[in-house]
């Protein structure tokens, strides 16, 4: 099954980070069948990479780069982590009925894994369970993209949890995530959790209109 890996560009992390990432694609022991890359400016990439030139919008550039994949599954992935040699290796040998693979990374000396007793529970928490990374099959995508929130990730398993869609859990980790002084997720952001808690009360009682829009549309 072939696989995308999509990053985004922001500030100065392609000039601190970019010649790494590009390395450690090509040490992949199974390298991704597309690695799609969206930015501010051009860059200078590998020949068969694609890559999309627009303005920085965080929500808008994750979906655009994970909406061009031609790929069976997209990865969404931080530029500046670091990836073991054996991140792909069998990661979508998985059942047909299996749409969405959440992958453990390392943290701070840490396997961060999801677990599936923490995704049951995304509506009913306050904390966000599924730590790691994920795959989600490109069929499906059209249903959960990213809104227009601060903690995408975690309003999207939200979604996954109340589509009903089934979700594999793996065991190996990918590789390293770093948190940096300059991370996005280092420090907490109070209207963040706001739109969290919002859209668990919605989903607890109501059927939403997919898309980017937040609050999201309801159906009933």
């Amino acid at each position: 099954m072939s696989i995308a890996v999509c990053i985004t560009v922001w500030g100065d992390f392609w000039d601190r980070f970019g010649g790494q990432f590009i390395e450690q694609m090509e040490k992949l022991n199974t390298e991704p069948d597309e690695v799609i890359v969206s930015s501010p400016v051009p860059l200078n990439l590998p020949k068969h990479w694609h890559e999309i030139v627009q303005p920085h919008h965080k929500w808008n550039n994750w979906n655009d780069t994970m909406f061009a994949a031609n790929t069976d599954w997209v990865m969404p992935v931080g530029m500046d982590d670091i990836w073991f040699p054996d991140a792909l290796d069998g990661l979508t040998d998985v059942d047909e009925d299996v749409k969405i693979i959440s992958n453990p990374w390392m943290q701070d000396g840490q396997v961060w894994a999801a677990t599936q007793e923490g995704f049951d529970q995304i509506l009913h928490v306050s904390h966000n369970p599924m730590v790691g990374g994920l795959l989600i099959r490109r069929s499906v995508l059209w249903s959960i993209p990213f809104r227009q929130v601060v903690w995408n990730d975690w309003i999207q398993f939200m979604e996954i949890k109340k589509l009903g869609y089934k979700v594999a859990f793996r065991g190996n980790p990918c590789g390293d995530h770093i948190r940096r002084p300059d991370s996005y997720s280092i420090t907490p952001k109070a209207n963040g959790e706001l739109e969290c808690e919002q859209m668990r009360a919605i989903l607890r009682e109501h059927e939403v209109v997919p898309g980017v829009e937040f609050p999201p549309l309801i159906l009933k």
